[in-house]
């Protein structure tokens, strides 16, 4: 009962996000996506006090969402009921927690520490195996999980 609950809380905060995500300029999201083509994953973008959200639709043949939050957050709490799989996100190690809904729904999220600078929960949902594993290809070579940061500019 109490991770329904639990679920059901961070549904309305995810749907709370939702209707604060706009689609990005074209300047930010070609500096997201770097070398990534806009066509395999549709993004939005929600800018939080302390976080960045972005969150993804994958396009045609794939299916699937990618949501990916930055900053100072997140406060993920592994499913008791999710198994472990060892892999990569870009250069970043990580491991993910992969959980299987009874409707075939697969779940698999990752908590990387990027640098000393930023926590990142990323999630990505879909029917298929195969395509969290694509999705996850095509996130792995976006800058944000290739490069280092650039630094701040000087005010």
């Amino acid at each position: 009962m109490r991770s329904s609950s639990i679920f059901v809380v961070f549904a309305l905060l995810l749907s709370a996000h939702a209707a604060d995500a706009k689609p990005m300029s074209q300047k930010e999201l070609a500096e997201f996506l770097g070398p990534v083509s806009a066509k395999k994953i549709a993004w939005t973008k929600t800018a939080g006090a302390d976080f960045d959200a972005y969150s993804g639709r994958a396009q045609s043949p794939l299916s699937g969402t990618v949501n990916i939050h930055i900053g100072d957050w997140p406060h993920f709490k592994r499913d008791a009921r999710s198994t472990t799989v060892s892999g990569q996100l870009g250069m970043f190690p990580v491991t993910w927690y992969r959980k299987v809904a009874p409707d075939g729904t697969i779940t698999q999220e990752a908590v990387p520490k990027l640098y000393d600078l930023w926590k990142v929960d990323i999630w990505l949902v879909a029917k298929r195996q195969s395509d969290i594993d694509a999705m996850i290809a095509i996130v792995s070579t976006l800058p944000t999980f290739t490069q280092k940061p650039k630094p701040a500019a000087s005010q």
